[in-house]
C-alpha cells in the first residue's frame, strides 16, 4: 500500500510494531504487509501482499476458506432461487430503515420469481430474512442503477443491448413499511442504465448507458440522460446530452473513448461528476492504437439549470481532469492503462468537498496472477474546492497493485485484483472508505489525513458452494453504512448478501455507546406477581466493557447478577421486541442464575424522552447455563443510551476512556 511522502505518525507504527509482535516472525512480515489493521484474537489476517490471495490457497480442497481483520460477518443470506442455486450475479444493495434491496446484474434464470430486487428484513442484523422479490419492469434486473434517497427508491434496467429498444425505470416510495414498498410508476428512460444516480432532492434521475456505437460512428449517441421525477408518479424525460456539447478543446480530449461509466452530484444537485471510461479496451475503452490514451478521468459539469429547473436546461462544462494530467503517485504510469470507473461526491469531514475514484481494468476484474500484473487500477482522492482545477491529493491502493511487486506477484502465484466499488461512513462528514475489491474484499480506508489513507481493515469472504473451481467470489456492489447499527451491507457475486461490522471501538462508534438505567415489566400497576425488576449499568473503558445487570423475577422467583461483561454492540441478534436502532446496545456476558454460574444477552432500547415517546424497551435472554427470558416495554422507569465521545487511540500517544 503507498502512500503519498509524509512520515507516519508514532502511534500509527507502535500499532504497526504491536501487530507484527502478535504472531511469529514469519506470518508477522506476511500477513500485515503494509496495512495498520491490527489482528485481534480472532482475526485470520492475510498471508501473502496485502489484498492479493495466492492460486493454492484460493484453488485448496473445499476452497478458499476467508481472511479477515479488524472486520467480521455479522449476518449473511446466500439469496438462492427455487432451485436452491445462486439466482445470478449480484448487482447493487441499499438500505432503509431495517430493510435492505438487494438488485441482480446477469439473473440465471429471468423467469423465475425471485429474479429482481429482493426486499430484506434486517430487523435481526444476524439473521436477514428474505421476504419478497420486486418485479415490475426495471426491478427484474436493475444492477447499479438501484438508488435510494429520502424514502424514495427507484431502479432502472441494466443495459448491454441484450433487450433492444427497452430500458425501463421504476419508481417506489419506502418511506413507510420498507418491507413493502409502494410502486409508483414504470416508463422508459432515453437509453441505457448501466449506472445511474438519484438527486438528493429525489427529483431528478442521471442515468449512463454503457456500450453501443461510438460517439465518432453516432452523432446522436447519449451519454447522459435526464429524468424529472417532480411528480414521482409521472416521469419524465428532460435533457439528453453527450460529449459533443463541451467545448471544441475539450470535446477533442473525450472523443477516442466509448463510454462514460459512473456519476453523482454534490447535496444541491447543482454539480454533476462523470467517469470517462478510457484506458480499458475490452471493455469499451479507448482504440487498441493507443490514439487518445488520456481519453480517461474526471468531468464535472455544472447541473444548475436542471436543478433549478430552468427554461431549455443544459449541462454546462466546468473541468475535466484526465488521469494524464497529474501524477502525483508514479505507480500509475501516465494513467492510461486502466478507465475511471466510479466517482463519488463526498465532504470530508474537515469540511472540504473532494471526488473520491475507483479504476477498472479487464486485468483487474479477472485478477489472475500472470494477467494482474498488466494494469494499474487504483483510487483517487480529489479536491475540488476549486472545481476549475481539480487536483489529486492522495492515491491508495494495495501491495497486490504496486508494480514493485511485480517478480513477487508472478514467483508466488499471488492473484489480484483492485478496488472498484465504493461507500462511506458518511457522505457529507467522511472520514472511513469502504471499498469493495473485486477479488480483494472489502477493504475499509481511514482518510482522517486525506493525504495519507491507511487501510485498517478487511473482510474477504470465504467461496460458497457454487464458487466455480479455480474461482474466488467477489464483492459486487457499492457498501451501504447504516450509522445507526455501525452494520455495513455488501453483496458477493454469487455468496448473495453480508453484513459485516468493524471491530475496532475506535472505528465502530456503536461500540462506546453507555447504557444505563432501570424499572420494571409487568403489571401497570408494579404491584403483581409478575413484576420483573432491573438495573443495568455499561460503558467501555480502556480495559474493555464494564457494568453490571440485576434482575429480580417475583413471579418466577429468579434472580440474575451479570456482573462480567463480555461485549457491547449495536443490536444484531433476536432480542425480544428490541430492535436496532440509533439507541440501542446488545450487551454480551457472564454471571449467575440463581446463583448457579449462567451467560446471558442483555438488549436495551431507548426511546427517547417527553410526552411523545413510547416506553423504553428492555430483554434479557439466558445463553448457557439456565433456561429464561423476560423482556417488553417498560411499565416504569427509564432507560438512557448515549454516545461516547470518539476515541482517538491512533492519533493519541495515551490511552484513555472513552467517556
Amino acid at each position: 500500500m503507498t502512500f503519498t511522502p509524509r512520515a507516519h505518525s508514532r502511534a500509527a507504527l507502535c500499532a504497526l510494531a504491536l501487530g507484527f509482535l502478535s504472531l511469529s516472525p514469519l506470518a508477522a512480515r506476511e500477513a500485515l504487509a503494509a496495512s495498520f489493521c491490527v489482528p485481534g484474537p480472532n482475526d485470520q489476517p492475510e498471508t501473502t501482499l496485502q489484498g492479493g490471495l495466492t492460486t493454492a490457497k484460493r484453488d485448496a480442497p473445499g476452497g478458499f476458506q476467508g481472511e479477515h481483520c479488524g472486520m467480521r460477518q455479522v449476518g449473511h443470506n446466500l439469496l438462492l432461487n427455487e432451485a436452491g442455486l445462486p439466482r445470478g450475479s449480484f448487482g447493487d444493495i441499499q438500505i432503509i430503515g431495517n430493510c435492505a434491496y438487494a438488485s441482480m446484474r446477469d439473473p440465471s434464470n429471468p423467469a423465475l420469481e425471485s429474479t429482481g430486487n429482493a426486499v430484506v428484513d434486517m430487523r435481526v442484523p444476524s439473521n436477514p430474512v428474505w421476504v419478497r422479490t420486486l418485479r415490475t419492469p426495471a426491478m427484474v434486473r436493475a444492477y447499479s442503477a438501484l438508488e435510494i434517497q429520502k424514502g424514495i427508491m427507484v431502479g432502472a434496467f441494466k443495459d448491454f443491448g441484450l433487450v433492444a429498444g427497452t430500458n425501463p425505470f421504476d419508481v417506489y416510495d419506502v418511506s413507510g413499511d420498507c418491507l413493502n414498498p409502494k410502486f409508483l410508476a414504470t416508463t422508459n428512460t432515453a437509453s441505457g442504465n448501466h449506472d445511474g444516480w438519484l438527486t438528493p432532492d429525489t427529483n431528478t434521475y442521471y442515468g449512463v448507458p454503457f456500450g453501443g456505437q461510438t460517439i465518432q460512428q453516432n452523432a446522436n449517441r447519449i451519454d447522459l440522460h435526464v429524468m424529472d421525477l417532480t411528480d414521482k408518479a409521472k416521469p419524465v424525460p428532460l435533457v439528453n446530452w453527450n460529449r459533443l456539447q463541451l467545448p471544441p478543446e475539450v470535446q477533442a480530449r473525450t472523443l477516442a473513448t466509448r463510454n462514460f461509466h459512473d456519476v453523482s452530484t454534490n447535496e444541491d444537485g447543482t454539480r454533476l461528476y462523470l467517469a470517462l471510461y478510457g484506458g480499458n479496451n475490452a471493455l469499451g475503452g479507448f482504440p487498441a492504437d493507443g490514439s487518445g490514451r488520456c481519453a480517461n478521468g474526471l468531468l464535472v459539469l455544472d447541473a444548475s439549470d436542471v436543478a433549478l429547473r430552468r427554461p431549455n436546461p443544459k449541462l454546462n462544462y466546468v473541468s475535466f481532469l484526465s488521469w494524464c494530467d497529474q501524477q502525483i503517485d508514479p505507480d500509475f504510469g501516465d494513467g492510461s492503462t486502466a478507465a475511471a470507473h466510479a466517482t463519488e461526491f463526498i465532504i470530508h469531514e474537515n469540511g472540504k468537498p473532494y471526488v473520491l475514484s475507483t479504476d477498472e481494468s479487464g486485468a483487474g476484474l479477472d485478477g489472475e496472477w500472470d494477467r494482474h500484473p498488466l494494469h494499474r487500477t487504483f483510487s483517487r482522492l480529489i479536491d475540488i474546492s476549486d472545481e476549475k482545477n481539480p487536483r489529486v491529493v492522495a492515491t491508495f491502493k494495495p501491495d497486490v497493485n504496486d508494480p514493485d511487486n511485480v517478480a513477487r506477484v508472478t514467483a508466488e502465484q499471488i492473484n489480484g485484483g483492485m478496488l472498484h466499488y465504493i461507500g462511506f461512513d458518511d457522505r457529507n462528514k467522511m472520514r472511513l472508505v469502504f471499498y469493495a475489491g473485486a477479488n480483494q474484499g472489502i477493504r475499509v480506508v481511514d482518510f482522517r489525513d486525506p493525504a495519507n489513507p491507511r487501510e485498517i481493515a478487511y473482510y474477504k469472504a470465504p467461496n460458497v458452494a457454487t464458487t466455480r473451481v479455480g474461482e474466488n467470489d467477489f464483492t459486487r456492489p457499492d457498501p451501504r453504512y447504516d450509522p445507526d447499527n455501525c452494520l455495513i451491507y455488501t453483496g458477493w457475486n454469487q455468496g448473495g448478501l453480508r453484513v459485516l461490522e468493524l471491530t475496532d471501538p475506535e472505528y465502530n462508534a456503536c461500540m462506546r455507546r453507555s447504557a444505563n438505567g432501570g424499572g420494571f415489566l409487568g403489571t401497570s400497576s408494579g404491584k403483581g406477581n409478575d413484576r420483573v425488576d432491573f438495573e443495568v449499568e455499561a460503558k467501555r473503558g480502556k480495559g474493555g466493557v464494564k457494568g453490571r445487570v440485576e434482575l429480580r423475577d417475583r413471579g418466577a422467583d429468579v434472580r440474575i447478577r451479570m456482573r462480567s461483561l463480555t461485549s457491547l454492540n449495536a443490536v444484531r441478534d433476536a432480542c425480544g421486541g428490541v430492535l436496532p436502532t440509533a439507541g440501542s446496545v446488545q450487551l454480551e456476558g457472564t454471571g449467575t442464575f440463581n446463583d448457579q454460574p449462567a451467560s446471558f444477552r442483555v438488549c436495551v432500547q431507548d426511546n427517547g424522552e417527553g410526552k411523545k415517546a413510547t416506553p423504553d424497551v428492555f430483554h434479557v435472554t439466558c445463553t448457557s447455563g439456565c433456561s429464561y427470558s423476560a423482556g417488553g416495554a417498560l411499565n416504569g422507569g427509564n432507560l438512557q443510551v448515549r454516545q461516547a465521545k470518539e476515541r482517538r487511540a491512533h492519533d493519541d500517544d495515551d490511552d484513555h476512556d472513552d467517556d
